[in-house]
């Protein structure tokens, strides 16, 4: 069968070429930032602050590994990472396993005030959360959770929320004959939900858990607010910054280690989300 071509409108492919040079700059402005970094970690301090824009003259990659050896309030680098990845893996856990069950609960099952519980998991995403701070920061120092690692993994168990709402349209479009099938040969509810609603929802659970893990990764405000003692890598950048802020070389090494780890997360898993999800939902 002979190809053809669809013939565009002037004012088509007007707007598509506006639309493409938008596009184009919004993603030069992504890239930018992190080339600058980038390359300014690969010269020396002196060098940066005559040669700012340019490439390095000389390129210089001790800044890397005398990164690894700053000190932050008796925190490596390393230590950084290690309390990164037990709060990410932890939290994104948690909060995949709440929010999985409270958006399965809310759609396989029919039970009273159902809807107006849905309505206010909305209302509330929609209300401000800084007026709570102080009230919840007098609320952990009372019951000794700051600090913890505790802390952090019981904010995180909110069953509501942006993956809640994700989670809800997928499992929302899973057919319920599987469980019904189940049910007759005698299966009860955690039997049904862990080993056929959960595999089959692997793909949304999966696609949704990358996000929410990289989310966790870079959370700063939680580390600083609630638990300024387990410094992660994203608080600690902050840190370092603040006691090297004239070796700002070092301090762009160090933003790139912090950087590159969700880099590789989302390169690796990228085909992954963008299969599984779509704008405003999951796909089902």
């Amino acid at each position: 069968m002979r190809g053809y071509r669809i013939k565009r409108e002037p004012k088509d492919a007007i707007f598509i070429w506006v639309m493409f040079a938008i596009f184009a700059l919004y993603a030069v402005a992504l890239i930018y930032p992190f080339l600058w970094c980038l390359l300014n970690s690969f010269k020396e301090a002196e060098e940066f602050f005559v040669n700012i824009n340019g490439l390095p003259k000389q390129w210089v990659f001790t800044n890397w590994i005398e990164s690894f050896q700053l000190n932050v309030k008796g925190v490596t680098i390393a230590q950084m990472y290690l309390n990164s990845i037990i709060l990410t893996v932890g939290c994104t856990f948690i909060g995949m396993y709440s929010s999985s069950a409270s958006a399965y609960i809310m759609t396989k099952y029919d039970f009273p005030c159902r809807s107006m519980i849905y309505t206010v998991a909305i209302v509330v995403m929609m209300i401000p959360t800084m007026g709570s701070m102080a009230a919840m920061y007098k609320l952990y120092n009372n019951i000794g959770l700051i600090n913890t690692y505790l802390g952090i993994l019981i904010i995180s168990a909110g069953g509501f929320g942006t993956t809640f709402l994700l989670l809800y349209g997928y499992y929302k479009n899973l057919s319920w004959v599987y469980a019904e099938a189940a049910q007759i040969d005698g299966a009860g509810h955690f039997r049904i939900y862990f080993t056929i609603m959960l595999p089959m929802a692997l793909p949304a659970l999966t696609a949704v858990g990358i996000l929410q893990a990289i989310g966790h990764w870079n959370d700063y405000f939680t580390i600083y607010m609630y638990a300024p003692e387990k410094v992660t890598i994203a608080y600690g950048i902050q840190l370092i910054n603040a006691e090297n802020s004239m070796d700002l070389p070092k301090v762009f090494a160090s933003m790139m280690l912090s950087v590159l780890p969700v880099i590789a997360v989302f390169a690796a898993f990228q085909k992954t989300i963008m299969t599984n999800t779509s704008i405003g939902g999951v796909k089902g």
